[in-house]
């Protein structure tokens, strides 16, 4: 099945994340380092615009949230929801966002 065209923008904020991090799993939003500028714009010129449009309806502080997961701040996509972190830096394979949306697990498809 080929990859949607939001999965990549996605799956680069993963690889910027790892590149960020000390390369272990990331659970709690304090124990991730600052991002540096250029990740920052990277995130809001490629990534922040795809998770508006997919996901802040239904992950958004602005609206009621589903399964606890907040993806409209950094914290909320290193904290994750009710299955664990969004994101886990460096290691892709474990990160629940990118599986949700690419449609590879029955039980994550999101738009």
């Amino acid at each position: 099945m080929p990859l949607r065209p939001h999965v990549i923008p996605l799956a680069c904020l993963l690889l910027v994340a790892s590149v960020a991090s000390a390369a272990e799993p990331v659970v709690e939003a304090a124990a991730a380092p600052e991002p540096d500028r250029a990740g920052i714009a990277f995130f809001e010129e490629k990534i922040r615009p795809v998770l508006a449009e997919k996901c802040y309806e239904c992950h958004s502080s602005a609206k009621k949230v589903k399964a606890k997961l907040h993806l409209d701040s950094r914290e909320g996509l290193l904290k994750g929801g009710e299955t664990g972190p969004a994101i886990v830096a460096g290691e892709p394979d474990k990160s629940l966002l990118i599986k949700a949306i690419s449609w590879h697990d029955e039980d994550l498809k999101m738009p």
